[in-house]
């Protein structure tokens, strides 16, 4: 049994398989909301990240905009490439 792939279809946004993860470099990611209407900018525990530590979510956002200014002030360095193909504002409900 594969114990990683029923852990990617995880529901909870603080899980390490989070189902709504769109972005993820190093001990950063980018997830969509539960709801589909806000990015989440999150950081793994540093406690054990090979374990599959828990993810908390430091910011909530609209635009990609924050997002970018997000990343830059919690991980120190530009974001990645990959967020400029997210588009410039989630679309939800």
């Amino acid at each position: 049994m594969n114990a990683r792939a029923t852990h990617t279809s995880d529901h909870r946004e603080s899980a390490d398989g989070y189902q709504g993860e769109v972005i993820r470099d190093g001990s950063y990611r980018v997830a969509v909301c539960r709801d589909g209407i806000q990015w989440l900018f999150q950081r793994q525990d540093p406690e054990n990240p090979l374990a599959g530590a828990r993810w908390r979510t430091l910011g909530y956002c609209r635009w990609r905009t924050t997002l970018e200014r997000l990343w830059r002030e919690h991980a120190g360095h530009a974001a990645p490439a990959s967020l400029a193909f997210l588009p410039e504002r989630i679309r939800g409900t």
